[in-house]
């Protein structure tokens, strides 16, 4: 084992640093400093005084080399921050995991990936609908990513299984800890097929504050989320949070106003999430834009560009090129005021060339 992976289990371990702080030490210095070196010495990694003292009785007792060889026996994979098959897509959290145990057959996340969240105490419909759901993606080709727990991740991943597709569970625990313990069968499927990814070490149990942690990973590792059902106060609502803080496009099954798990959900669909209102919608949307079924009512570019104002042509070409964008990003990108960004905006949304894509954000329909 090299020094580089020994020193990333170590931290990784004691949850002392994240990806991005990682890249920034080993710029100056070697990994072995980690060990080597006092705590004065090495503490710009922002670290704790309590923590290097972890990592450091955790090296005295080869930690390091009993974690990994008890990866190689389990056939675990441990993906680095570092490595060239470390999903690239989590460098856009602000705190990127250092690295992730992959247990599972298929070689990575396909792109074009789909997350399904919701929550555990799911009704008989959020059920159905997230089963169908998963069933829908894997007839597409598209992975889905879940949290492994029950009610609507535990549909999600049974639909893309059941139907032959790549499903990925990112666990709250190492990833040798089937919780809860009644998903051991779907979770067996889902290593078949796909992989079981933990951010934890093997062994680690289900801390309630691991849950909101691996969250972020769900959020990061797909272009799009579509929470089923989550009431107000969630992971799932958190979760979304996070999609929509990524630039990632975010569905929401409408629920009932009478229903508690409904709550959140419809809540999202108010402050500007895609409401999913049809397995045909949703297929047939590609970064914010609506596919026509019908060819010739297809709406050229350059047709439409034709009638707009100078204006009005640079946001729906900044749009069209970066994709989601704030009135701050828009007014920058194409040097214009914050005010006469909004005003424009309002005019292309009235047109129905722009649409609201989250809270603050358009994106171009065209």
């Amino acid at each position: 084992m090299d020094e580089s992976l020994k020193a990333l289990l170590l931290l990784n371990a004691v949850g002392a640093c994240d990806g991005a702080n990682w890249r920034k030490f080993i710029k100056t210095c070697a990994p072995a400093a980690l060990w080597l070196e006092p705590y004065e010495q090495i503490k710009d990694l922002g670290i704790s005084e309590t923590a290097h003292n972890k990592i450091t009785a955790n090296f005295n007792s080869a930690w390091a080399e009993r974690e990994y060889e008890n990866c190689l026996k389990k056939g675990i994979k441990i993906i680095t921050c570092l490595g060239t098959d470390y999903p690239r897509v989590l460098n856009d959290l602000r705190d990127p995991p250092l690295l992730l145990y992959w247990h599972g057959a298929a070689e990575g996340i396909p792109r074009g990936s789909v997350s399904v969240i919701g929550t555990r105490r799911a009704s008989a419909y959020g059920r159905k609908t997230a089963l169908m759901i998963g069933k829908a993606c894997a007839d597409s080709g598209w992975g889905v990513v879940s949290g492994g727990a029950s009610g609507i991740d535990s549909a999600a991943h049974t639909g893309a299984s059941e139907n032959g597709g790549l499903t990925f569970a990112v666990f709250g625990t190492g990833v040798d800890r089937y919780y809860p313990s009644s998903n051991r069968v779907l979770f067996d499927k889902i290593r078949g097929q796909g992989a079981l990814i933990s951010e934890y070490p093997l062994g680690a149990n289900g801390e309630p504050w691991h849950f909101p942690r691996r969250n972020r990973i769900v959020a990061a590792l797909s272009s799009r989320l579509i929470v089923v059902e989550a009431p107000k106060k969630s992971g799932a609502m958190i979760t979304a949070r996070q999609s929509l803080e990524l630039g990632r496009e975010v569905w929401v099954v409408p629920g009932r106003i009478d229903e508690e798990t409904s709550e959140g959900s419809n809540c999202l669909i108010y402050d500007g999430a895609h409401p999913f209102i049809s397995m045909d919608v949703f297929f047939s949307a590609r970064q914010g834009q609506t596919l026509l079924f019908s060819a010739e009512n297809h709406i050229k570019p350059d047709v439409v560009t034709e009638k707009l104002t100078e204006k009005e042509s640079l946001i729906i070409d900044e749009l069209r090129r970066g994709g989601e964008k704030t009135v701050d990003n828009i007014s920058i990108a194409v040097k214009m005021s914050a005010a006469d960004v909004m005003k424009t905006t309002a005019v292309l949304s009235a047109k129905g060339l722009i649409y609201s894509s989250g809270p603050g954000r358009f994106s171009a329909k065209i």
